[in-house]
């Protein structure tokens, strides 16, 4: 309690957060990100390009998938004749 009292608060004047410092700083940070950030239309093109992608993955996965199962199959009936 004493040690409140020695402590008094700055004069109303003074900046002792240094705001504006502070708000400068963001607004620079602000500045520098926002250009980069990505827009509906980066998005949707982004969306376009991953259903094509995905469309050529599925295919290539099932003929992944077809092949397995003809190359197993060949596998289990060459285990089973022996």
């Amino acid at each position: 309690m004493a040690s409140d009292l020695n402590n008094l608060p700055p004069p109303r004047d003074a900046d002792f957060y240094q705001l504006d410092r502070r708000l400068t700083i963001l607004e620079t940070r602000f500045d520098t990100i926002l250009p980069t950030l990505a827009t509906k239309a980066d998005l949707a093109e982004l969306k376009a390009e991953f259903r094509t992608d995905f469309s050529s993955l599925s295919r290539w996965i099932s003929a992944m998938f077809v092949t397995m199962v003809i190359g197993f199959s060949g596998l289990i009936i060459a285990i089973l004749r022996h």
